[in-house]
């Protein structure tokens, strides 16, 4: 019934809003629950640009940068221009990505999750003085391991 009702875009969002959810509360007890849910909406809003691109993405883009922002940060600005950014480069990007095998489009996949991750470390340490933290970037890069080729193939359920 859940299929019937609802398209994958629908889907998606819906695992964007609970992973946005789950990743801005602070679990003080398992951070790494944070850390997993805040790498799985980066998957799926990548995702969503791969696949499912749409202009209201710059809207979803927009709101989510700025929560991240005033909910992890204080500040406005790091967040906000990852994601915008990341739908630019796809739009110039996109003639090219067409063209890729599925495997190839797997691994670009997979290296724009941890650029992307990497990215928001920099201008947050640019933007808002927040001290680069290293093994919060080995922690994203762990858990990116574990949880990308599940979510992958969970994505792909969804889409069918």
């Amino acid at each position: 019934m859940f299929t019937k009702l609802f398209n994958s875009s629908v889907k998606l969002n819906i695992i964007l809003i609970i992973s946005f959810s789950i990743s801005v509360n602070s679990f003080t007890l398992f951070p790494n629950v944070n850390n997993a849910f805040y790498v799985l909406f980066h998957l799926t809003f990548i995702y969503l640009i791969f696949y499912h691109y749409h202009y209201y993405l710059y809207v979803v883009a927009l709101v989510y940068g700025v929560l991240f922002d005033i909910l992890l940060l204080n500040y406005v600005g790091t967040h906000l221009i990852t994601f915008l950014s990341l739908l630019i480069f796809f739009v110039l990007l996109k003639k090219y990505l067409i063209r890729l095998s599925s495997y190839q489009i797997i691994f670009i996949y997979f290296i724009t999750l941890i650029a992307f991750l990497l990215f928001e470390q920099i201008l947050a340490n640019l933007i808002n003085n927040y001290k680069f933290n290293l093994s919060l970037i080995f922690n994203f890069f762990l858990i990116s391991l574990i949880i990308f080729i599940p979510t992958v193939f969970l994505f792909t359920k969804l889409d069918k």
